[in-house]
């Protein structure tokens, strides 16, 4: 097992400082961060935001995956969840074989069936069975698209397109951003074939994930403003599934702006999600398809925007507002949230209210917080940060293989 100082994300960010040939002072130039908060990082005394991480991955010309060390595969119980990403790999290269290299599918309804399952496995966070169900469904959503015609076409492509967003999810949390990549291209094709304004402002959203790895915030809020006009053009009348799409685009674009650290067009991104909130026929998190909008997803946005531009204090208030979270929030949110309220905690160096908010993350969502870079991240630097360390925080290490 590699030792703390080889694998916290400020000792890969001095390693490949080094390797490309920069000094502390001039990574700090070029990326346009302060030389303190270069020093910190590295030295593994502040934990890096997203912007930041960003910023030195397109200076040092590596991705945020190479300064996370994603894909986590240290421990043996690792290599099942990673297992099934050869199968979608290849099921993403069949997208576009001629009909008859298909074997026909089964009827849409059990396709549907299954693909409501498999979703669920999404919205519980359990990583393992949904990348062991769905390169499959993926094959045969493929085939399906391909040997049928009309309104069951539109059907199928459909149905793809939400297994497309299904296998998003799955490389994004796992940490393959060249097959992410791949995926938004497919679900942006699938969606256009459904005819379904809905389902093309998803593709366009998920699309925008790319854009914010590569740290081109700008770019990434012209396409969601782009796609979220066209939606509430397009998608008038559909109630809160239109509602809840539009209120994700607000919260990825609270995100974007904040990571572009523009204080003015946060809170105006933040001010309009909450109109938006207002709007829903109830108060309640709504979730459609993979994005969630309500009071809980608001508040988890805001408090990361926060961490983004500094404002550990308001953080804190946003937190003093929220701390319970409609039971409507999925598991996978709920621990994000806890994640990000305890790196807050780390930020105004509470270390115990940390560990905890840590744990309860873990409790919510156990395979998605194990491979949170920032997860991980914080609860190795609580061990690096203090002498004294407790048996409990030495065993949530142990947990993400960070011995």
């Amino acid at each position: 097992m590699p030792e703390p100082t080889d694998i916290h994300i400020g000792a890969r960010i001095a390693s490949r400082r080094k390797l490309a040939g920069y000094t502390q002072r001039q990574l700090a130039e070029h990326s346009h961060l302060s030389l303190g908060t270069i020093r910190k990082v590295e030295r593994g005394e502040r934990q890096p935001t997203p912007s930041v991480l960003a910023g030195v991955a397109r200076v040092l010309h590596v991705t945020v995956e190479d300064l996370t060390g994603q894909p986590y595969r240290d421990l043996p119980q690792d290599e099942q969840v990673h297992a099934p990403i050869a199968n979608v790999r290849a099921a993403l290269r069949h997208w576009d074989l001629p009909a008859d290299w298909f074997t026909q599918p089964r009827p849409l309804s059990a396709l549907r069936d299954d693909l409501q399952a498999v979703t669920e496995h999404r919205v519980r966070g359990r990583l393992t069975r949904l990348g062991e169900a769905l390169p499959a469904l993926l094959e045969e959503l493929t085939a399906s698209v391909h040997l049928r015609t009309g309104k069951e076409r539109r059907q199928a492509a459909r149905l793809l397109s939400l297994a497309y967003d299904l296998a998003h999810t799955l490389t994004y949390r796992l940490g393959y951003p060249d097959l992410r990549g791949q995926v938004e291209e497919r679900l942006r094709w699938a969606a256009g074939l459904t005819g379904d304004p809905v389902l093309v402002a998803l593709a366009e959203y998920k699309r925008v994930e790319t854009f914010k790895s590569a740290h081109e915030y700008g770019a990434g809020l012209h396409v969601l403003e782009a796609a979220r006009e066209r939606l509430a053009d397009e998608g008038r009348g559909r109630g809160a599934e239109s509602l809840t799409i539009l209120g994700g685009m607000r919260l990825r674009e609270v995100t974007l702006a904040s990571r572009k650290h523009d204080m003015a067009a946060t809170e105006h991104h933040l001010e309009e999600a909450r109109t938006l909130l207002d709007q829903l026929p109830r108060a309640a998190d709504q979730r459609h398809h993979s994005v969630v909008f309500g009071k809980g997803n608001l508040a988890i946005h805001e408090i990361q925007a926060r961490l983004e531009l500094q404002q550990v204090s308001e953080a804190d208030k946003v937190i003093g507002r929220n701390r319970t979270l409609p039971g409507t929030v999925p598991p996978t949110r709920v621990s994000a949230y806890h994640i990000n309220v305890a790196r807050v905690h780390i930020a105004a160096d509470r270390r115990e209210a940390a560990l905890a908010h840590l744990q309860h993350a873990r409790q919510a969502a156990p395979q998605v917080t194990r491979y949170k870079p920032m997860a991980r991240d914080a609860a190795l630097l609580l061990m690096m940060k203090y002498r004294r360390t407790t048996e409990e925080l030495r065993a949530l290490n142990t947990w993400f293989g960070l011995e």
